[in-house]
């Protein structure tokens, strides 16, 4: 399976956690979100990454 080259970072704010999955080269956030517990934050980057981040789907499917 080739690389999708896409990263992704998860952050403290405040009460929540900030989830943002980004493309490398320009550091432009592709898909982005807020979830309550760090854990929900990094299943939100997971289904958006499987869901939307393939050439096979579009990216709107990610959100």
């Amino acid at each position: 399976m080739e690389e999708t080259g896409f990263s992704w970072t998860i952050s403290r704010v405040e009460e929540a956690w900030a989830w943002v999955v980004s493309d490398p080269s320009d550091g432009a956030a592709l898909v982005a979100g807020q979830a309550p517990s760090r854990a929900v934050a990094a299943a939100m980057v997971v289904r958006a990454l499987a869901r939307g981040m393939t050439e096979a789907a579009p990216r709107e499917l990610a959100a």
